[in-house]
């Protein structure tokens, strides 16, 4: 029985390591920056410049209203044999996907130097997940036969991450320009995992097992991204520095609730009942970014430009996203602590993309980037992040229609991990089954669907 109660309580948790927090390069700005993947450090032509390089906004001629809208987006996620041997885990959704706003201001104060405005989505994830099982299954061996069990998990997980960005850049000549973008980050986080097991034993009182723990928090901070871009052209060239965040304020709740009953865990013939139960409110939240710095350029040659951009990012030491107060267990007298811990290491992305301008009024864009997982291996902090590489192939066109540009895209990103999926509530009383450790394949699939005005 407590085998059983084990092993499903560390499917939940291993389970929800299925977020997407954990990249940097997951969502993309812009109309045809997003066709190039963000791979446009040092060649961004439009006003998501605002974010992938301040510096170059004072070298373009001009610089409109740009509203970048993907309509949606549909993603798959799969376990195989998540659930068993032979059992599939599979999740799905069709959402409306992040978008990305921007305007400059034109003021004749300025003269050749450029202000400008804009708001996008750096991080979004929302999931859900649900299994029971109601069945007989020999799953306490003092009692003969099989036994009534009744159990259920379930995961429900969301995060939304804001930043709305003030850029200012400036010619030092006509070759280069800088400029910075200071960010007012909004986070807020949301996460809820609960397991309840019941069984109903042919002798005996029933075992209960229930564990509920749940977290919620706001952070707002800021930070600051430096950028400089260089046209030589033909050749473009671009730099940037992002900052670490400071925090501001924000705070959350953490809850702690865990019962056990009907279960002799020693072997001495008696139960060995547990009872934790702890929900801290008004805790001071503290979310944490690194710094960062990218590379990237682009060079024309004809009917084409090709696009290649490269951005490090540092290591984040463990840090309290949550600091609770530790609590006394009301059933063992120990001294316990529900904190919410973060921690990440550090990556490098990079990408590549090109353009094929095919007359005045239409060009065709493709490119492709990678996004490495930050998160530690074996890493015991508890704010979920994903274990997953994901790679994205984006392609599409930019019509001229009239003073507009139209944008057509479509991107597909995909990933897949290895894993030890501790998890087969198949009768466990059965010799077949005794080794319940099964290895799985998780697989991720998204589609983006981009529709994209320059006005």
């Amino acid at each position: 029985m407590y085998k059983l109660l084990v092993i499903s309580l560390t499917f939940l948790f291993s389970f929800v390591n299925y977020a997407q927090d954990s990249h940097y390069w997951n969502i993309q700005y812009g109309t045809r920056s997003t066709l190039l993947g963000g791979a446009v450090i040092g060649s961004v032509s439009d006003l998501s410049a605002t974010y992938y390089n301040p510096g170059a906004i004072s070298l373009f001629k001009d610089a409109n209203f740009i509203l970048s809208a993907r309509v949606y987006q549909f993603e798959t996620i799969n376990v195989e044999n998540g659930a068993g041997k032979g059992a599939d885990l599979n999740f799905s959704t069709i959402v409306p996907s992040p978008s990305f706003v921007a305007f400059d201001f034109k003021f004749d104060f300025l003269g050749d130097a450029r202000l400008a405005f804009s708001i996008l989505t750096r991080q979004k994830m929302e999931f859900e997940f649900q299994t029971r099982l109601i069945d007989s299954l020999d799953v306490i061996d003092s009692s003969p036969g099989k036994e009534n069990f009744a159990g259920g998990l379930s995961i429900q997980r969301e995060f939304n991450e804001v930043w709305g960005g003030l850029t200012y850049s400036s010619k030092i000549n006509e070759v280069i320009g800088l400029g910075a973008t200071w960010y007012v980050a909004y986070r807020s986080q949301r996460s809820t995992n609960q397991a309840i097991i019941q069984i109903l034993p042919t002798t005996g009182d029933i075992a209960s097992y229930t564990d509920i723990r749940n977290y919620r928090y706001t952070n707002l901070r800021t930070l600051l991204k430096i950028g400089m871009g260089i046209n030589l052209n033909p050749l473009t060239l671009g730099a940037t520095i992002t900052t670490p965040s400071i925090n501001i304020g924000g705070s959350g709740s953490v809850g702690t609730h865990f019962f056990l009953n009907g279960i002799d865990n020693d072997g001495d013939g008696i139960n060995d009942n547990v009872f934790n139960s702890n929900f801290q409110d008004d805790v001071t939240s503290e979310y944490k970014s690194s710094w960062a710095v990218g590379f990237g350029g682009g060079y024309s040659a004809g009917k084409f430009k090709f696009h290649a951009s490269a951005e490090w990012y540092a290591a984040l030491s463990k840090f309290f996203v949550l600091d609770t107060k530790p609590f006394v267990s009301q059933g063992s007298g120990e001294t316990l602590t529900n904190d919410l811990t973060h921690e990440l290491k550090s990556v490098t992305n990079y990408g590549f993309g090109i353009d094929y301008f095919s007359g005045e009024s239409l060009i065709l864009s493709g490119s492709f980037v990678t996004d490495f997982s930050a998160r530690i291996p074996g890493t015991k902090t508890n704010l979920t992040v994903s274990t997953w590489d994901i790679y994205h192939i984006s392609g599409g066109a930019t019509f001229k229609i009239g003073d507009s540009d139209l944008t057509l895209g479509l991107e597909y990103a995909f990933g897949s991990k290895d894993i030890t999926q501790p998890i087969n509530i198949t009768d466990p009383g059965n010799n077949e089954n005794a080794n319940i450790i099964n290895k799985s394949k998780v697989t991720t699939r998204r589609f983006k669907f981009l529709i994209g005005f320059i006005l």
